[in-house]
């Protein structure tokens, strides 16, 4: 039997699809294939439970010079070979189902359509609505997708690999001593909310260096703050680098998405706003300082893996001290996955 698991979201709504993967395929003895964009379809390569990944681009996510009609081709062969595959039943991963994924159904042919939401639609044929204001975390409400198909098994662990050389490079390159602890101090944040201050994480990383030997590893989201596109933090992470002016400090620059899982797998603990660089961190199965502004831990805590949730009571991560945080980071004990 052949499934299709359609993730057209960001990277952390992608990997919180993983545990659902992981059981179509062992539980229910599917081959899984998943069609995802190119912003998020890193996060599932090396994955074991999946058999192939269709990847095609949005129209504003090309690189000077593309042109949409090249795109348009490219997806409408993504289109042909999707069909002639004959699916079996295809997965809408979203947590309420909206016209653009739900194309994707009826374009594979499949015999059955999986959705979640609240609002029915001809092209799907098993529509999973979860209980009248229920606020549960993403992965189960993915997971409640399979009960149609007769499997019940709890969510397992996300699934996320590094690429091996890619670690090997950067701790060779970095000289990463495995006989210290490694902290990964996360600064980037789209939402507003979520942006903890330049000055809290100098102010920690100077705490995390006064408590003892260890390395930290300053990561960001690269690039000019004004990219339209896509902005990034160099000239924040410049200046938090120059103003701790810390030997145990070592920036790193992710310009792709196997850099940064790669400086991310280099880490024990990670601290890091809520988002899809904290999802990477609990798909490695790193202990997490997870700061969290105006989204809902409930639904979007790291999963399964040894964390503390930090979450002020205006919604705001400013409000949020460095003290309070390297005192979590102090009694986080990486290791052991937990329980969902």
């Amino acid at each position: 039997m052949r499934a299709l698991v359609v993730c057209r979201d960001n990277i952390g709504d992608t990997l919180l699809t993983t545990p659902l993967i992981s059981a179509l395929a062992k539980e229910g003895g599917y081959r899984v294939d998943v069609l995802a964009n190119s912003y998020n379809a890193g996060v599932l390569a090396r994955n074991p439970d999946i058999s192939k990944v269709y990847v095609y681009q949005k129209i504003h996510h090309r690189a000077a010079g593309e042109s949409r009609i090249g795109i348009i081709l490219r997806r409408l062969n993504i289109m042909w070979h999707i069909r002639r595959t004959h699916y079996d039943i295809a997965l809408m991963a979203k947590s309420r189902w909206d016209p653009r994924v739900l194309k994707w159904g009826p374009l594979s042919g499949a015999g059955r359509i999986l959705a979640l939401g609240d609002r029915s639609h001809p092209a799907i044929s098993d529509l999973v609505t979860p209980p009248d204001g229920t606020r549960e975390h993403l992965v189960r409400r993915f997971h409640r997708m399979l009960a149609p198909l007769g499997i019940r098994s709890p969510a397992g662990p996300l699934v996320l690999s590094a690429d091996p050389a890619a670690v090997a490079a950067l701790s060779e390159r970095y000289g990463i001593d495995a006989d210290q602890p490694v902290i990964g101090l996360q600064i980037s944040a789209r939402r507003i909310l979520q942006r903890w201050p330049e000055a809290n994480f100098v102010a920690l990383a100077r705490l995390i260096a006064a408590a003892g030997p260890c390395r930290i590893i300053l990561l960001w989201s690269p690039g000019a703050a004004d990219n339209p596109t896509h902005p990034g933090d160099d000239d924040l992470a410049a200046r938090i680098a120059a103003a701790c002016d810390l030997p145990c400090l070592t920036p790193i620059a992710t310009h792709s998405l196997d850099t940064l899982m790669a400086a991310m797998q280099l880490c024990d603990s990670v601290v890091t706003s809520d988002g899809g660089a904290m999802h990477i961190a609990a798909g490695l199965g790193k202990g997490i300082i997870a700061l969290f502004g105006d989204s809902d831990p409930v639904c979007w805590a790291p999963w399964q893996v040894p964390h503390s949730v930090l979450q002020a009571g205006d919604s705001n991560v400013a409000s949020i001290s460095p003290r309070q945080v390297h005192e979590a980071l102090r009694q986080l004990k990486p290791g052991a996955r937990q329980a969902g």
